[in-house]
C-alpha cells in the first residue's frame, strides 16, 4: 500500500540561523554602516533560511502491526533508511501526550536512532490508533539523517524531513468527497517559529531566535464549492513550547523575546481535487500590534479517507510554511504541519454517551 507523507518547512528544523546571537547593540548615535550592511547581511540570510522548497514533499511509508512503528525515511541521494521501534528504540513514551481527541483510541511516541558507516539517522515519531483495530492509526513526525563524522548535535548539517502518515491517507484509496454541505475541522498545528529582529528591537536587533510553536487551527470545507480555508492561532494563542522537537530544538529553552502569540496566519480559500488533496499560495500572516508588511508562503493537505458519522472525511492533514516582513525590518516564520477532526469523529454517538437511555 502507498502511502502518502507531508513534509513543510518544518523540515529545515535548524536552519543556518541557529539561536539568538548576542552580539552587542547598535551605538546609541544609530548603527554604523559596517552594522548596517552586517543587518542587511543577516536578513538575506535569515530569508534563504525560511524558504519551503528544500524538502517540501518527502514520501514515505510507515505500517505499524503488533504495537511496532516502522518508518521509512528517504535520503536525497535515493537510498532510504527504515527505521522500527523494535530494533531502534532509544526512548518511548506514553505520559507526555494530550489524550487522543477520538474515542477508543490510544497514542505512543518514540524516539528512535540507527549509527551506520555511511552516517547517523535520528527520528521521533507520535502514533495514535484504534485500540480495538490497531491498523487504523496516524503517525507524525520528523527524520534527521547525518553524514559520517558529523556530530548528532549538529543539526544544521542534517538532511532533514516531517511526515504525517496513515492508512487513512492513502491516495491509492481516495476519499469519496461529499458534493455538498460544510463541515468544519478543528485540531492543532505545530512546527519552528523563527524570528529576526528589525531596529524596532533595540539591542536585539540583528539577532534571531527560534522555538517551536503549538497552535489551535480551524478549518471550514465547503462541498459544494470544492474548498478549504481556515486560521491558526485564531481561536487561541500561538504558544512557544517544545513538545516534538527535541532535541533538534532546545529543551526548555529560553521563550523568545518576540512571542508568537497574538499572530494569527490566515490560509486562505483553497480548492481541492476529486481526491481530496489541496495547496494554495494563499497565506498570510496578521498582528494586532505589529505591521506585517508581506506574507509569502504556502499551505495544503488531504482528507481523509475515513468518514464520520455525518458522511464527511473525518479528519484533514496538512502542511504549511510561511515567512513575513514587518516594518522596522524584522522578519518571521511559521513552518509546520497540522492535523484537524470533525466534531461529529470527536464526540461519541448518544447511545455511547453515559446517562444516555
Amino acid at each position: 500500500m502507498r502511502l502518502i507523507a507531508i513534509a513543510s518547512g518544518i523540515a529545515l528544523l535548524l536552519t543556518t540561523v541557529g539561536c539568538a546571537n548576542r552580539d552587542g547593540p547598535a551605538t546609541a548615535e544609530g548603527p554604523t554602516e559596517a552594522e548596517i550592511a552586517a543587518f542587511a547581511e543577516a536578513q538575506e540570510e535569515f530569508r534563504a533560511g525560511a524558504t519551503f522548497e528544500d524538502a517540501m514533499r518527502f514520501r514515505t511509508r510507515t505500517a505499524f502491526e503488533n504495537g511496532v512503528i516502522s518508518v521509512d525515511a528517504p535520503r536525497k541521494e535515493g537510498s532510504t533508511r527504515t527505521l522500527t521501534s523494535a530494533a531502534h528504540r532509544l526512548y518511548e513514551w506514553a505520559l507526555y501526550l494530550p489524550a487522543p481527541p477520538i474515542p477508543g483510541f490510544v497514542s505512543r511516541e518514540w524516539f528512535l536512532a540507527e549509527n551506520r558507516h555511511d552516517g547517523k539517522t535520528i527520528l521521533y515519531t507520535a502514533v495514535e490508533w484504534d485500540n480495538d483495530d490497531p491498523s487504523d492509526y496516524l503517525a507524525v513526525g520528523w527524520w534527521l539523517h547525518f553524514p559520517p563524522g558529523v556530530p548528532g548535535d549538529e543539526f544544521e548539517a542534517a538532511e532533514r524531513g516531517v511526515f504525517i502518515d496513515g492508512p487513512e491517507l492513502d491516495r491509492s484509496n481516495p476519499p469519496a468527497m461529499p458534493l455538498s454541505g460544510t463541515a468544519t475541522y478543528v485540531g492543532g498545528a505545530g512546527g519552528l517559529y523563527q524570528y529576526f529582529y528589525g531596529r524596532g528591537w533595540g539591542e536585539l536587533q540583528g539577532q534571531s531566535q527560534y522555538v517551536e510553536f503549538s497552535a489551535p487551527i480551524e478549518l471550514t470545507a465547503n462541498f459544494a464549492e470544492a474548498t478549504i480555508a481556515g486560521c491558526i492561532g485564531c481561536t487561541g494563542d500561538i504558544s512557544a513550547e517544545t513538545l516534538h522537537l527535541w532535541p533538534a530544538v532546545q529543551w526548555r529553552g529560553p521563550a523568545p523575546d518576540a512571542s508568537p502569540a497574538d499572530y494569527e496566519v490566515h490560509l486562505g480559500p483553497t480548492r481541492f481535487n476529486p481526491d481530496g488533496a489541496f495547496e494554495n499560495a494563499a497565506v498570510s500572516v496578521h498582528h494586532p500590534e505589529r505591521t506585517v508588511t508581506q506574507s509569502q508562503g504556502v499551505w495544503g493537505g488531504q482528507f481523509s479517507n475515513v468518514p464520520d458519522r455525518d458522511g464527511n472525511p473525518r479528519r484533514v492533514v496538512g502542511y504549511g510554511g510561511v515567512r513575513f516582513d514587518e516594518a522596522d525590518g524584522s522578519i518571521g516564520s511559521f513552518e509546520g504541519i497540522f492535523s484537524a477532526l470533525t466534531s461529529a469523529t470527536v464526540t461519541p454517538p448518544e447511545s455511547e454517551t453515559p446517562g444516555a437511555p
